[in-house]
């Protein structure tokens, strides 16, 4: 049976163990700890993403195993985290975030898989991944090995908002990384004699498709840096930004016209070198309503007294590299609002409607 205390005490022991990227070593302990506990068989790739075995009933022999998945790691600043409960309301005191983003995802598994396995009813056999490394590029997940998964379909417990809202589809995602040489040159006695780099790159910024593109496509860049001090003319500067669209044709010609743009500024600055990297981060996903994924979240949905809501995303998840692996695993909100922000806060009741959706949905038929 779903128990609102323990699951409260669940949310706020994960938040209080620090695991910003690169440091998930503690509540990856933790959390196996807690799974074994429930008697999943536990392993770790090599990577060390976590991935748990609940076989499920014996009357579900013979049946795929479904996936639950959640990140264990959080932004910065995450360390330190002290969770304040007010009424429904669990916030951080606003120097850190509160790290709901994925703690509130992993406590709802938890408890969801500890309520279904003490209600006695038959149970689906299940596949758990908490993955490493999620924020800033979803390197965990691109990094699982996938030869240990054998589930088709799932949830990603990862998403804004209440537990109805289910993401049906999400971009994909270039990184643009473009680093420029000029020369160097003294800034009061012979600047004629230098190339600013910092001057290049203002050229390429000015020149490329930057912000909300459509309705389905964007770009930025959020790092530009360079030059060593004030009367140096700089010779060296960083561009680090991204495109994304949930349509991959865009995508593939906005990627076109950022090659062209830096091209164009390299041969206006002859004395300058640029060289400019443009890679897939992860691949776009959309599911038609009729999606039998789909339909089986919505039907869990429903199940526990919500009407599910179908809405298409600007960010990235696991879900992206799950399903480019052929796992249709959908994410769904986790009662967390103001992601990445010391703002951020976390509705008890929609975390419990949370456990109460992956409880009813690893006991579907």
């Amino acid at each position: 049976m779903l128990n609102r205390e323990r699951l409260t005490r669940t949310l706020i022991d994960l938040i209080r163990i620090d695991s910003p990227t690169g440091a998930e070593d503690a509540i990856d302990a933790h959390l196996t700890r807690q799974l074994a506990a429930l008697g999943a068989d536990v392993l770790h790739d090599d990577y060390g993403n976590l991935i748990a075995n609940l076989p499920g009933a014996s009357a579900a022999a013979g049946t795929p195993p479904v996936l639950l998945s959640a990140h264990m790691d959080t932004v910065e600043p995450g360390r330190g985290i002290k969770p304040a409960l007010d009424g429904d309301t669990l916030r951080s005191d606003g120097t850190t975030i509160l790290g709901g983003d994925c703690k509130a995802g992993l406590a709802i598994v938890m408890e969801g898989l500890a309520a279904a396995i003490a209600s006695g009813l038959p149970m689906r056999p299940v596949q758990v991944v908490f993955s490493r490394a999620e924020e800033g590029g979803l390197n965990g997940a691109r990094n699982l090995d996938f030869s240990l998964l054998h589930a088709a379909a799932g949830i990603v417990f990862d998403g804004e908002g209440p537990v109805s809202r289910i993401c049906v589809g999400a971009p994909a995602q270039n990184v643009v990384q473009g680093s420029i040489t000029g020369v160097a040159a003294h800034a009061g006695l012979e600047p004629e004699n230098g190339t600013s780099a910092l001057l290049v790159a203002a050229h390429v910024l000015t020149r490329i498709p930057l912000g909300r593109i459509d309705h389905e496509t964007t770009s930025n860049v959020g790092v530009l840096n360079g030059g060593l001090k004030r009367n140096i003319v700089p010779e060296s500067a960083f561009i680090d930004g991204e495109i994304r669209s949930r349509s991959q044709a865009k995508l593939d010609n906005y990627t076109g016209e950022f090659y062209r743009v830096f091209d164009q500024i390299g041969r206006l600055f002859p004395t300058a070198s640029i060289d400019v990297n443009i890679r897939s981060q992860y691949r776009a996903y959309q599911v038609p309503d009729d999606h039998p994924a789909l339909a089986g979240i919505a039907q869990a949905v429903r199940q526990i007294g919500l009407h599910p809501v179908f809405e298409t995303t600007g960010g990235g998840s696991d879900a992206n590299v799950f399903f480019e692996h052929g796992i249709a695993a959908l994410p769904v909100g986790i009662g967390v609002r103001d992601f990445h922000t010391t703002r951020e806060t976390a509705s008890i009741s929609e975390v419990l409607d949370g456990a109460r959706l992956c409880q009813a949905y690893v006991t579907a038929s």
